[in-house]
Protein backbone atom coordinates (compact mmCIF):
# COMPACT_ATOMS: atom_id res chain seq x y z
CA UNK A 1 0.00 0.00 0.00
CA UNK A 2 1.17 3.56 -0.12
CA UNK A 3 2.20 5.18 2.70
CA UNK A 4 0.15 7.94 3.98
CA UNK A 5 1.23 11.61 4.74
CA UNK A 6 3.11 11.57 7.62
CA UNK A 7 3.81 15.52 7.66
CA UNK A 8 0.00 16.65 9.40
CA UNK A 9 0.25 20.25 7.36
CA UNK A 10 1.29 18.59 3.92
CA UNK A 11 -0.86 19.22 0.90
CA UNK A 12 -2.43 15.50 1.29
CA UNK A 13 -3.12 15.93 4.70
CA UNK A 14 -5.06 19.46 3.81
CA UNK A 15 -6.74 17.06 1.41
CA UNK A 16 -7.78 14.82 4.04
CA UNK A 17 -9.23 17.72 6.28
CA UNK A 18 -11.59 18.93 3.77
CA UNK A 19 -12.64 15.69 2.56
CA UNK A 20 -13.31 14.67 5.97
CA UNK A 21 -15.40 17.70 6.72
CA UNK A 22 -17.60 16.51 3.33
CA UNK A 23 -17.52 13.00 4.54
CA UNK A 24 -19.35 13.92 8.21
CA UNK A 25 -21.94 16.32 6.31
CA UNK A 26 -22.57 13.73 4.07
CA UNK A 27 -23.55 10.83 6.20
CA UNK A 28 -25.48 13.41 8.48
CA UNK A 29 -27.37 14.17 5.66
CA UNK A 30 -27.94 10.33 4.43
CA UNK A 31 -29.14 9.68 8.15
CA UNK A 32 -31.76 12.49 7.60
CA UNK A 33 -32.38 11.27 4.27
CA UNK A 34 -31.25 15.03 3.25
CA UNK A 35 -29.80 15.46 -0.10
CA UNK A 36 -26.62 15.34 -1.12
CA UNK A 37 -24.38 18.52 -2.93
CA UNK A 38 -21.63 17.08 -5.69
CA UNK A 39 -18.72 17.94 -3.72
CA UNK A 40 -20.35 15.59 -0.79
CA UNK A 41 -21.19 12.99 -3.16
CA UNK A 42 -17.35 13.48 -4.75
CA UNK A 43 -15.96 13.36 -1.27
CA UNK A 44 -18.07 10.39 0.35
CA UNK A 45 -17.24 7.87 -2.48
CA UNK A 46 -13.68 8.62 -3.11
CA UNK A 47 -14.05 7.78 1.43
CA UNK A 48 -16.02 4.48 0.57
CA UNK A 49 -13.41 3.86 -2.03
CA UNK A 50 -10.05 4.35 0.65
CA UNK A 51 -11.95 2.11 2.91
CA UNK A 52 -12.30 -0.67 0.71
CA UNK A 53 -8.77 -0.33 -0.43
CA UNK A 54 -7.89 -0.61 2.85
CA UNK A 55 -9.71 -3.51 3.91
CA UNK A 56 -9.36 -5.24 1.04
CA UNK A 57 -4.79 -5.20 1.94
CA UNK A 58 -6.29 -6.68 5.01
CA UNK A 59 -7.90 -9.37 3.57
CA UNK A 60 -4.66 -10.07 1.59
CA UNK A 61 -2.46 -10.11 4.38
CA UNK A 62 -4.67 -13.26 5.93
CA UNK A 63 -6.14 -15.37 3.36
CA UNK A 64 -7.60 -18.38 5.39
CA UNK A 65 -5.96 -21.69 4.36
CA UNK A 66 -9.42 -23.00 3.93
CA UNK A 67 -9.75 -20.47 0.90
CA UNK A 68 -6.64 -21.36 -1.00
CA UNK A 69 -7.00 -24.93 -0.92
CA UNK A 70 -9.89 -24.18 -2.62
CA UNK A 71 -8.75 -21.45 -5.05
CA UNK A 72 -5.97 -23.82 -5.82
CA UNK A 73 -7.82 -27.34 -6.05
CA UNK A 74 -5.21 -28.91 -3.73
CA UNK A 75 -5.06 -31.12 -0.83
CA UNK A 76 -4.02 -29.49 2.64
CA UNK A 77 -0.77 -32.05 2.40
CA UNK A 78 -0.02 -31.04 -1.03
CA UNK A 79 0.69 -27.41 0.00
CA UNK A 80 2.78 -28.16 2.46
CA UNK A 81 4.86 -30.37 0.47
CA UNK A 82 4.73 -27.70 -2.71
CA UNK A 83 5.62 -25.06 0.31
CA UNK A 84 8.67 -27.10 1.54
CA UNK A 85 9.93 -28.28 -2.05
CA UNK A 86 10.06 -24.49 -3.40
CA UNK A 87 9.90 -22.23 -0.40
CA UNK A 88 6.36 -20.41 -1.23
CA UNK A 89 4.96 -19.18 2.15
CA UNK A 90 1.32 -20.83 1.62
CA UNK A 91 1.33 -23.95 3.76
CA UNK A 92 0.65 -21.92 6.94
CA UNK A 93 -2.99 -21.60 8.67
CA UNK A 94 -3.07 -18.18 7.02
CA UNK A 95 -1.45 -16.83 3.37
CA UNK A 96 -0.16 -13.81 3.01
CA UNK A 97 -0.93 -13.41 -0.36
CA UNK A 98 1.76 -10.37 -0.77
CA UNK A 99 4.62 -12.43 0.43
CA UNK A 100 3.60 -15.01 -1.46
CA UNK A 101 3.45 -13.30 -5.21
CA UNK A 102 6.86 -12.26 -4.12
CA UNK A 103 8.16 -15.10 -3.73
CA UNK A 104 6.13 -16.69 -6.84
CA UNK A 105 7.92 -14.27 -8.77
CA UNK A 106 11.17 -15.19 -7.18
CA UNK A 107 11.44 -18.04 -7.85
CA UNK A 108 10.56 -17.73 -11.62
CA UNK A 109 13.19 -15.24 -11.62
CA UNK A 110 16.08 -17.56 -10.30
CA UNK A 111 14.83 -20.72 -12.35
CA UNK A 112 13.97 -18.81 -15.63
CA UNK A 113 17.20 -20.93 -17.33
CA UNK A 114 15.47 -23.88 -16.58
CA UNK A 115 11.63 -22.79 -17.20
CA UNK A 116 13.18 -21.55 -20.37
CA UNK A 117 15.14 -24.44 -21.88
CA UNK A 118 12.37 -25.87 -23.58
CA UNK A 119 11.14 -22.19 -25.21
CA UNK A 120 14.97 -21.75 -26.20
CA UNK A 121 14.65 -25.12 -28.01
CA UNK A 122 12.16 -23.40 -30.36
CA UNK A 123 14.56 -20.39 -30.99
CA UNK A 124 16.91 -22.42 -33.36
CA UNK A 125 16.70 -22.99 -36.57
CA UNK A 126 14.04 -22.20 -38.91
CA UNK A 127 10.48 -23.08 -39.00
CA UNK A 128 6.91 -22.11 -39.82
CA UNK A 129 5.59 -18.71 -40.09
CA UNK A 130 4.08 -18.80 -36.83
CA UNK A 131 7.02 -20.12 -35.28
CA UNK A 132 8.78 -17.18 -36.84
CA UNK A 133 6.00 -14.82 -34.72
CA UNK A 134 6.27 -16.71 -31.69
CA UNK A 135 10.15 -15.38 -31.92
CA UNK A 136 9.61 -12.11 -32.48
CA UNK A 137 7.26 -12.06 -29.57
CA UNK A 138 10.19 -13.49 -27.65
CA UNK A 139 12.28 -10.94 -28.61
CA UNK A 140 9.65 -8.23 -27.52
CA UNK A 141 9.17 -9.44 -24.46
CA UNK A 142 12.82 -9.62 -23.55
CA UNK A 143 13.36 -6.09 -24.69
CA UNK A 144 10.51 -4.87 -22.31
CA UNK A 145 11.96 -6.82 -19.47
CA UNK A 146 15.03 -5.63 -19.78
CA UNK A 147 13.70 -2.19 -20.02
CA UNK A 148 11.77 -2.71 -16.64
CA UNK A 149 15.07 -3.86 -15.44
CA UNK A 150 16.69 -0.76 -16.28
CA UNK A 151 13.77 1.37 -14.60
CA UNK A 152 13.26 2.59 -17.71
CA UNK A 153 9.97 0.95 -18.09
CA UNK A 154 7.05 1.26 -15.23
CA UNK A 155 4.29 -0.87 -14.54
CA UNK A 156 0.88 0.73 -15.12
CA UNK A 157 0.03 -0.11 -11.39
CA UNK A 158 3.50 2.21 -10.22
CA UNK A 159 2.32 4.89 -12.60
CA UNK A 160 -1.13 4.78 -11.20
CA UNK A 161 -0.04 5.42 -7.77
CA UNK A 162 2.22 7.89 -8.94
CA UNK A 163 -0.42 10.18 -10.24
CA UNK A 164 -2.44 8.99 -7.41
CA UNK A 165 0.09 10.91 -4.88
CA UNK A 166 0.53 14.06 -7.25
CA UNK A 167 -3.78 14.12 -7.60
CA UNK A 168 -3.23 14.03 -3.66
CA UNK A 169 -0.99 17.22 -3.79
CA UNK A 170 -3.07 19.02 -5.83
CA UNK A 171 -6.40 18.20 -3.77
CA UNK A 172 -4.54 19.76 -0.75
CA UNK A 173 -4.64 23.37 -2.51
CA UNK A 174 -8.46 22.74 -2.47
CA UNK A 175 -8.22 23.84 1.63
CA UNK A 176 -6.97 27.08 0.55
CA UNK A 177 -9.54 27.34 -2.46
CA UNK A 178 -12.23 26.63 0.06
CA UNK A 179 -11.15 29.30 2.57
CA UNK A 180 -10.54 32.11 0.16
CA UNK A 181 -12.95 31.32 -2.51
CA UNK A 182 -16.00 28.41 -0.98
CA UNK A 183 -17.02 25.37 -2.11
CA UNK A 184 -17.77 26.63 -5.78
CA UNK A 185 -14.00 27.05 -6.44
CA UNK A 186 -13.39 23.96 -4.66
CA UNK A 187 -15.42 21.64 -6.98
CA UNK A 188 -13.81 23.53 -9.79
CA UNK A 189 -10.56 21.93 -8.88
CA UNK A 190 -12.02 18.36 -7.96
CA UNK A 191 -14.06 18.18 -11.44
CA UNK A 192 -10.89 18.54 -13.08
CA UNK A 193 -9.43 15.80 -10.98
CA UNK A 194 -12.29 13.78 -11.98
CA UNK A 195 -11.53 14.20 -15.44
CA UNK A 196 -8.16 13.56 -15.04
CA UNK A 197 -9.03 10.42 -13.40
CA UNK A 198 -11.08 9.08 -16.56
CA UNK A 199 -8.48 10.26 -18.32
CA UNK A 200 -6.18 7.94 -16.92
CA UNK A 201 -8.15 4.82 -16.75
CA UNK A 202 -8.81 5.67 -20.23
CA UNK A 203 -4.83 5.74 -21.08
CA UNK A 204 -4.01 2.53 -18.09
CA UNK A 205 -6.90 0.67 -18.18
CA UNK A 206 -10.10 1.01 -16.33
CA UNK A 207 -9.14 -0.01 -12.89
CA UNK A 208 -12.16 0.63 -10.32
CA UNK A 209 -9.66 0.74 -7.43
CA UNK A 210 -7.96 3.39 -8.73
CA UNK A 211 -8.18 6.50 -7.43
CA UNK A 212 -7.23 9.97 -7.97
Amino acid sequence: MSPGPSNPSSPASAAARVDKDLVARAYRKVMDGAELTKPERAALKRHEKEKEERLRWQYYAAIPQKHWRQMSGRQTKVLHEQAARYGIPFGGASINLSQVVRCLHDFLSDNAVKLNKADDDLMQGTGSPALERYREERAALARLDRLEREAQLLPRDQVREALGRIAAIVRGAGDALQRQHGVAAVQILFDALDDAQREIDQTFGDDSEARL
